[in-house]
């Protein structure tokens, strides 16, 4: 059976990811910061761990449970928004943004690379943003928002190449602007059809050694 991790998996997004993985056949893991509040996650039937991304002991205490067993999708989903502008910076809120968006994707990779090396899909997807696209950057609106999802793309973007010596794909995903706590009830895309869209373009992609910034519908993102 095709095996999926999924992190962030709680609600939005997230949770949609789990249930269409599911609903496809697939063997979900999936985690939360706190499983015991996370009920409808729970009641997905996917297998639920305890993860804090950003905490180098939470993704080890995850690797450790998860052992061996060979992951075809990791889908890199946790992540924090903020639409602050340069005026309203928040230091204390930048670096922990960078650490949500930008780290722990990269750390999770990291962590779990010898599972995704032993699978027979070998994907790992991160999602990114059109707001992490410095092309179409006009304003200083979501600075540090834009700033860590550039930034995942940019470590996405060099990791991919020595990352496909061991057979490895990496994808940089936009989810569309989606009705969720982070985009907001006005966001014209609501979380089951980013996830079905999401799921279509990461079990069809080819394996690459190149990193490709796609969007839910499989277009390609300017970076």
């Amino acid at each position: 059976m095709t095996t999926t991790l999924i992190t962030g998996a709680n609600r939005g997004i997230g949770l949609e990811l789990v249930r269409k993985f599911l609903a496809q056949g697939h063997d979900v893991i999936a985690t939360a910061r706190d499983p015991e509040t996370s009920n409808e996650l729970n009641a997905t039937g996917a297998k639920v761990y305890p993860l804090e991304v950003t905490d180098a002991s939470s993704v080890a205490a995850l690797k450790e449970a998860v052992g061996d067993q060979p992951i075809d999708y990791l889908i890199n989903n946790a992540g924090i928004g903020s639409f602050a502008a340069f005026k309203d910076l928040d230091y204390d809120a930048f670096a922990n943004m960078l650490a949500v968006n930008t780290i722990a994707p990269i750390r999770m990779i990291d962590t779990f690379l010898d599972n995704i090396a032993a699978s027979d899909v070998k994907m790992a997807a991160s999602l990114s943003s059109m707001m992490g696209s410095i092309e179409n950057t006009q304003a200083s609106f979501g600075l540090i928002y834009r700033t860590s999802k550039a930034g995942l793309n940019m470590a996405l973007r060099a990791a991919a190449p020595e990352l496909a010596e061991k057979g490895v794909t990496l994808l940089a995903l936009h989810p569309g602007w989606v009705n969720t706590d982070m985009g907001g009830k006005q966001a014209p895309v609501n979380p089951a059809q980013s996830a079905a869209g999401l799921y279509t373009v990461i079990t069809t992609a080819e394996p690459s050694s190149e990193l490709r910034f796609l969007d839910f519908e499989g277009k390609t993102h300017p970076w």
